[in-house]
This record gives structure tokens, sequence and C-alpha cells, in this order.
């Protein structure tokens, strides 16, 4: 796994351009993924950061349960058609499924890293992070329609039907663990079939605010983001305040 630090979106884009160029001469078409995070965290989804009480895979059939039972008239709304539109529209809510979020877009995936309002003078992490994936088209190759979410033989990647507004304009996308990966809590960077395909981009504290500047200014922001009354209210709340 290649590993970097850079402090602009130039330097972001060229670093990108280049993987893409060697991609390419190697036979590999496929577009990247990417994924910004405030905080070096594992690649792993939130169900298995969070400490089940009870047997983990049986927590989760639950959840899943329980999400669609409680008040199905605030998810019908969503049209759900089946277990991985209820799990798509639960990641987007907050919550914890075995799905990752990525983004086919690299700003997007950069202001999810550096964009928050304030974040600085909150975490501890001297540096945020973008994941760029790699993937092949072999990474896709698993059938919505006839295999189930938690049945998953491996870990793979996924396109979800655009269910909520948010998805789209998030250009989302992504990985669905396997239950073996899972409980084993073994991060994507720790998974034979992924680990050579990722790049590891660290971003000082000191360039964050250049580059939500930088960002704004090619029409990445909250509202662009979360095209809602809160990503409105985050972004005027950036626009003018310090």
């Amino acid at each position: 796994m290649e590993e970097v630090e850079l402090c602009t979106i130039e330097e972001f884009l060229k670093l990108i351009k280049q993987n893409k160029e060697d991609n390419l001469q190697s036979g590999n078409a496929t577009d990247f993924l990417f994924r910004g995070q405030t905080v070096d965290n594992p690649l792993i989804p939130k169900i298995g950061r969070l400490k089940a009480r009870g047997e983990l895979l049986e927590v989760e059939k639950l959840l899943l349960q329980e999400f669609k039972r409680t008040n199905p008239l605030l998810i019908e709304q969503h049209r759900p058609m089946d277990d991985w539109d209820y799990l798509t529209l639960g990641q987007h809510f907050g919550l914890p499924t075995r799905l990752l979020d990525w983004s086919n877009n690299a700003l997007t995936a950069l202001w999810f890293a550096t964009g928050n309002t304030g974040l600085e003078h909150h975490t501890v992490s001297p540096y945020a992070v973008v994941w760029v994936l790699m993937v092949s088209a072999s990474d896709f190759e698993v059938n919505l329609e006839t295999t189930h979410p938690f049945e998953v033989p491996e870990t793979k990647i996924i396109r979800p039907r655009i269910i909520k507004l948010r998805i789209n304009n998030q250009s989302g996308v992504f990985s669905v663990i396997s239950s073996k990966d899972l409980l084993a809590k073994r991060s994507l960077d720790e998974t034979d079939s992924y680990q050579e395909k990722l790049v590891k981009i660290k971003i000082p504290k000191s360039c964050w605010r250049d580059i939500r500047s930088d960002l704004n200014t090619l029409g990445v922001n909250a509202f662009s983001i979360f095209p809602e009354l809160e990503g409105l209210c985050t972004y005027l709340q950036w626009r003018y305040f310090e």
C-alpha cells in the first residue's frame, strides 16, 4: 500500500492522475474510488467498530428488522425495494451497517476529509486522510438481485440504487464487507484482494483552511454535497464566520 503526504489540491490531483496513467498502462481502466476521513480510522464499517450487545451477526439482523418495522411511514416515502435499499437508507441516516462509503468524486472525498467547519479545533488527529481505491472490474462482481447483503461471500464494491438525492450528489458507492472479514474486524487495507489497490493520502491540519477555500472556488462545499437545509446552514456558517 502506497502512503503519501500532501498539502494542496494541485498535488492531490497530480497524484491521482499519475496513478490513473500507471493503471491504464497495466490494463486497468476502471474508475478510482475515494474516501475522505477527518481522522485516521481503519477502513472498517461502523457496525464493526462498535461493541455489540450479543453475537454481532445476530445483532445485525435485528437492527435491520427493527429499522424496517419501527416506523415504516418514515421509510416508505423513499420506496425501498429490497434489503440493499434499506441498508443504503440506514447508512445515510447513521444506522450501523456493514457498508462503507466511497465516492467516484475525488473532490467530494477531499471535502469530507477537510471540509467540516471548525473541525481542526476539536480533532486529536494531526492530519486528515483521503483513501484512493484503484478498483478492478472483478471487485464489482456481485449480483444484488440474487445475493443478500449479509451473504456476500467476500468483500465487494457495489453501486446502490439512487433512493436519496444525497447519494447522487456525493457520487456514492459502497464497499460491503463479508461476514468473515466483519467478524475478524479486518480493515480493507488488510484484505488481500484490496491491500495493493489502495493509496493513503495524509493531509496535515495546517493545510485544511486553504484546501477548503480552493474547494469552494471549484463549487465543492457543504451545500453542494448536502443539498438540504442542513447543508445550506453549514455552508453559510463556513462562509461568514471564522
